[in-house]
């Protein structure tokens, strides 16, 4: 793993060993609407292990005989881990539910028809149960800072995901991104990976230094609204009843995801974000180049129904609800050390 960044409850408490095993990590996505029982495209619900999303769908391309382009689906998932997760199949003119082969990484647990394909961030959120194994921590310690989160939320910093398995997406894309020949050269995938990295690496050092300077339970000023488990921002002069939703976790403070357009920010919120976009040259001067449009994203998330209990002395069960967007990495590394080995 990374090294952590700042957490706004203070450094990690200790250690803990992370996707040791594959049912160590356990996801079900969650659609948040239902299939409308008609149309041509098939909505199933699979799970998969040892394997990532694009692999999976490049097995169900194979097996239906129809283009990858055809399948849809609303989130990439953990390659080591069991997942469950939404895929939509394109199938004009089809109403037999088509046969699906018996896999050892892969099995469809459900399939409904629905009338559109099934799109990038379709999905309400996801289901995690994970579990944390050789921890060595205080449990008084890691109960109050689960409490804390449960209560509070955490750092909604991307997870270590967006950086690739080796984690240097950034440097790679600084390379392959800073020429007019690389650029022409490179996959529109593989295009969409680094912006996407350098995007998140910009976010990240711009929340990182907001919890450096103790901004965190209040909003700065230039800040715009955001409300919880909606891309919905306004801007308003703060209030009592604001500041009261605030602090419940109603509505956060947007963070500038990089791209062309004027950001909403204001004053010192403002001034803070382009501080750490003139220290950070190169991935600015690469992203002007390219048609990313600006974003915002909240600087907190949201820890839905979090529980969790000690299997023995060394082993955390821990079990939570996230927002579409939000990474469990990001939860787990704002209590412990993670190592994967």
């Amino acid at each position: 793993m990374n090294s952590p960044r700042p957490g706004p409850w203070g450094a990690p408490l200790g250690t803990a060993c992370f996707k040791q095993r594959p049912e160590d990590f356990r996801v079900r996505e969650q659609l948040g609407f239902e299939a409308t029982g008609q149309g041509e495209h098939l909505l199933l619900r699979v799970e998969k292990r040892g394997m990532t999303t694009h692999e999976l769908i490049d097995e169900l391309a194979r097996s239906t005989g129809i283009p990858a382009r055809q399948i849809g689906y609303a989130g990439l998932k953990d390659k080591h881990a069991v997942t469950e997760q939404w895929l939509s199949l394109q199938l004009p003119g089809q109403r037999e539910m088509p046969e699906f082969p018996e896999a050892q990484d892969w099995r469809v647990l459900e399939a409904h028809w629905h009338d559109r394909k099934l799109r990038v961030g379709a999905h309400r959120g996801n289901a995690f149960v994970v579990l944390l194994r050789e921890v060595e921590a205080d449990r008084t310690a890691v109960k109050e800072r689960l409490v804390q989160i449960r209560r509070h939320g955490f750092a909604n910093y991307f997870g270590e995901q967006r950086f690739g398995q080796s984690g240097d997406n950034v440097a790679r894309a600084l390379k392959a991104l800073a020429g007019a020949r690389s650029r022409k050269r490179l996959s529109r995938n593989r295009r969409s990976l680094y912006i996407s990295s350098l995007r998140s690496e910009l976010f990240n050092r711009v929340l990182a230094r907001r919890i450096e300077q103790g901004i965190w339970e209040q909003p700065l000023e230039g800040d715009v609204w955001m409300l919880d488990g909606s891309g919905s921002w306004f801007r308003e002069e703060a209030d009592e009843a604001l500041l009261e939703r605030y602090r419940n976790g109603d509505l956060h403070s947007g963070i500038g995801l990089y791209g062309c357009g004027e950001s909403p920010l204001a004053g010192p919120a403002a001034a803070l974000e382009q501080s750490v976009y003139a220290e950070a040259g190169k991935m600015v001067q690469c992203l002007q180049q390219m048609d990313a449009r600006y974003g915002l994203r909240p600087h907190r998330a949201r820890a839905t129904d979090l529980e969790f209990h000690w299997q023995d002395e060394q082993t955390l069960e821990i079990r939570v609800h996230l927002g579409r967007g939000s990474y469990l990495t990001s939860l787990l590394e704002q209590v412990f050390d993670l190592s994967t080995r």
